[in-house]
């Protein structure tokens, strides 16, 4: 009895070494698979990321400079890409109560589970309070924000959150048959609408201008203050340019793109 018991102790031994060195395997296999899925996704994800800002200023030249259309390729596995109507408005307020409304639409690219991020602006570079609580800008500044957050999941959002306010020189105004100096200053905003969405893979990105809306106010003051509040963020910038000039004709120029992937 005592033989046969120690004969088979070198099964037992295989059998159990066999099976930690195949349960090893396996998590090895497991782990690896994961990381490289891991690796894939954040890829596709940073990649997804560099379009979006290309498309921020393809969607300005849309707007605000050549209009037309403009579109930008996306290739997608893992990744997706989102319309969002969001419960904001945009309130724009010139002077003395004359106001403006735009609601807020923006895109997103949401990574799968595995990719993680912070809180940051991609486009333009800044801060990421600063650059979003900034709801007024002037030349040479986007008025479209990508920036990106967690929150469940890793997204990246294209938002047009802001307006470009600028002085643009002077004008003069025939008033009571005497010519006045004024000053000119402009306001540019745009306005999101969605167009056809779906696809799967390959996907356009289509940003397409719809018209402008051109709207003209007069001021009696040579300078004017401008104030815009967005879901609790507030932001103002006074307008100035020539002392001598009698007036103030603020021009408010409203884009109206739409956003489509067809």
């Amino acid at each position: 009895m005592g033989l046969k018991g120690r004969a088979l102790s070198p099964v037992v031994a295989t059998v159990i070494l066999t099976s930690i060195m195949l349960t090893t395997v396996a998590v090895a296999v497991y782990f690896s698979t994961s990381l490289i899925d891991a690796h894939r996704q954040r890829m596709e994800y940073e990649s997804a990321k560099e379009l979006l800002s290309y498309a921020a200023t393809a969607f300005e030249q849309v707007a605000l400079g050549t209009g037309g259309a403009r579109y930008v390729r996306f290739s997608l596995a893992s990744t997706g890409l989102n319309f969002e109507q969001t419960p904001y408005t945009l309130e724009v307020t010139l002077g003395e109560g004359k106001q403006i409304s735009l609601q807020l639409r923006r895109v997103s690219i949401c990574a799968a589970p595995l990719v993680t991020t912070v809180d940051r602006v991609i486009y333009p570079e800044g801060g990421f309070l600063s650059e979003l609580n900034k709801l007024i800008v002037g030349a040479g500044e986007p008025i479209a924000l990508v920036y990106e957050s967690f929150s469940g999941r890793a997204c990246a959002f294209l938002e047009p959150r802001r307006v470009r306010a600028i002085y643009s020189g002077v004008t003069y105004v025939i008033e009571d048959g005497q010519k006045k100096l004024y000053n000119y200053y402009t306001i540019h905003a745009v306005e999101v609408t969605f167009g056809r969405v779906g696809g799967a893979g390959t996907i356009p990105l289509i940003f397409r201008n719809k018209g402008v809306t051109v709207l003209e106010y007069r001021f009696n003051t040579p300078s004017v203050t401008i104030s815009a509040s967005l879901n609790g963020i507030k932001s103002e910038r006074k307008l100035t340019g020539s002392q001598e000039a009698s007036g103030s004709i603020v021009i408010v120029k409203i884009s109206r793109v739409e956003v489509a992937t067809g």
